[in-house]
């Protein structure tokens, strides 16, 4: 590290995940656009078509719920940790799901959760943050941060190494990860060791080549839906002014080593290249991958779409190199 990955652009949709939306729709799972349907319709039709993509559970991990005591309130987690591995203390990624900060869940990403942990090596902590408008910034960075403190708190009592912490996420997600490796620098803070960043929504910016490209939404995700999420997440503010919620307008000095996978069809790519080049500018240690044929949300697709399970096959891969050197 720092290291690129940049595989050759090509604006063609990957075959498979033509043939899996197709399928969505045939089996009444195809996924909602919130700008059209009440929240609530959404949301369920969010769990639908993620429900359709998990498909039966993948190879075994041992799942705990527990729920974690912080300023913000109560705050359920959900440890997946690989069933092989016995009372041995394993490292730990505290991991948020994407869906714009508004729809998704852990159960969303359960299958992905679940490769994570057994190809990864580690304990999967995964946060069920609040979900905006009902709860608005900056209420999900303060339950990442009770999240982080109870892993290190707390985390050995359930089989975790709590001197090896990772943090990840997707989409808004990554949002999250990225803004708790930057509070954990603060002194007396739990210490991050590597985060793990698929496609992330980083900045308010909708002035982008990726979003004048694929804004339209031709491969799913839409710029007018980035906006709608974002005031949601942000509510009468009209753009973030804390970098807490736009972290790539921080001071990026002192990160752990990155990760970072993007899609190359995806409004959102370029807010993963403009963070590459800003990491590269503080001389954060960081790897960049670009998947072409992909479109966002591409992690939860690989139950039927084999290039997005070789992309989360080598994130795994990755995540346990640096928890277990």
């Amino acid at each position: 590290m720092p290291d690129t990955i940049l595989l050759p652009a090509a604006d063609f949709l990957d075959p498979q995940v033509i043939a899996m939306n197709e399928a969505a729709v045939r089996l009444g799972a195809a996924p909602a656009d919130p700008l059209s349907l009440p929240l609530a319709q959404a949301r369920a039709a969010a769990e639908r078509y993620h429900a359709f993509l998990n498909g039966p559970a993948p190879l075994p991990a041992d799942v705990e719920e527990v729920t974690a005591a912080g300023p913000a309130g109560p705050l359920p987690l959900r440890l997946y940790r690989p069933a092989d591995r016995g009372a041995e203390r394993l490292p730990v990624l505290v991991y948020f799901h994407g869906g714009g900060f508004v729809v998704n869940s852990v159960d969303t990403h359960d299958r992905l959760l679940r490769l994570l942990a057994i190809h990864g090596g580690a304990v999967i902590c995964a946060v069920r943050y609040s979900l905006a408008p009902e709860r608005r910034f900056p209420h999900q960075h303060d339950e990442a941060l009770t999240a982080l403190r109870w892993v290190a708190a707390e985390g050995a009592a359930h089989g975790i190494d709590p001197d090896r912490i990772a943090v990840g996420g997707d989409s808004a997600g990554a949002n999250l990860a990225l803004g708790l490796a930057l509070a954990a620098r603060a002194p007396g803070e739990p210490r991050v060791t590597f985060g793990l960043l698929f496609y992330g929504m980083f900045a308010h910016d909708f002035d982008t080549a990726s979003h004048r490209r694929f804004g339209d939404g031709r491969y799913g995700l839409t710029t007018a839906r980035m906006r709608w999420y974002w005031q949601q997440y942000l509510g009468s503010a009209a753009t973030p002014a804390d970098p807490r919620a736009a972290p790539l307008q921080a001071d990026l000095r002192g990160l752990p080593p990155l990760l970072l996978l993007a899609a190359d069809l995806d409004c959102l790519r370029d807010d993963t290249l403009r963070l590459a080049e800003r990491l590269a500018e503080a001389d954060v240690p960081h790897r960049l991958a670009v998947y072409d044929g992909l479109p966002h949300s591409f992690a939860t697709m690989t139950r039927q779409v084999d290039r997005a399970d070789r992309a989360v096959l080598h994130a795994a891969q990755a995540l346990r190199r640096h928890l277990n050197p």
